[in-house]
């Protein structure tokens, strides 16, 4: 995947989609109907029972595409995460809303909910999930190899961001030491720069 081909809109609500003249939001009631597996999906996305990304014994997070993990909490609201095929991620705070959106007309039952879960938040619990989000979302690019390390560090996301040791402690996870993310190795130095640590088979051969 090309690193231009990270999505990062979900980050930022776009309020045109929540407007009420592009769509009529009804009040939510889907018993009546059997959820489609989109809905199922973002109902899970909020869910207070996501298994947590990050194991602090192990010093690892792991997130596969599809899975919904928890990365935290904002003001007693879990924080959890999904990647996509293509590395767009939906949080339980922001869940990119299913388009068409065709003006005038009533919103679809995953149009509703993706809506009513963003106007759930205040802007600054937002800002805060976002702070979080979008440093691991970063982390998530380099483990799974969708951007290097170097542009890593060279990528500023300015003071409203957490910093990588600061995400990394809020996950229970000791920065001091090496940590794994999806199954490779990184160690954190004293400036807060990311370093790839090869594994020991690799080190073997190249000593």
């Amino acid at each position: 995947m090309k690193i231009n081909s990270l999505s990062f809109q979900v980050l930022t609500p776009n309020k045109t989609n929540y407007s009420k003249g592009n769509f009529a939001i009804k009040s939510s009631d889907t018993t009546d109907t059997q959820d489609s597996s989109e809905l199922s999906k973002m109902k899970q996305l909020i869910s207070s029972n996501a298994p947590k990304a990050a194991d602090p014994q192990t010093n690892s997070i792991n997130i596969k595409t599809g899975e919904i993990k928890n990365i935290g909490s904002v003001d007693g609201s879990p924080l959890n995460i999904s990647f996509d095929a293509e590395g767009t991620c939906s949080t339980s705070f922001l869940i990119p809303i299913p388009g068409p959106i065709i003006p005038g007309t009533t919103a679809t039952p995953e149009q509703q909910f993706a809506a009513n879960a963003a106007s759930s938040h205040t802007r600054a619990q937002i800002d805060t999930a976002n702070s979080m989000v979008s440093r691991f979302q970063l982390l998530n690019s380099v483990a799974n190899g969708a951007m290097s390390v170097n542009q890593y560090n060279a990528t500023g996301l300015g003071d409203k961001t957490m910093s990588t040791s600061e995400l990394l402690t809020s996950l229970g996870i000791d920065s001091s030491k090496p940590f794994s993310f999806n199954g490779n190795s990184f160690s954190l130095d004293s400036q807060g720069d990311l370093h790839a640590l090869l594994p020991a088979s690799q080190l073997n051969v190249t000593q």
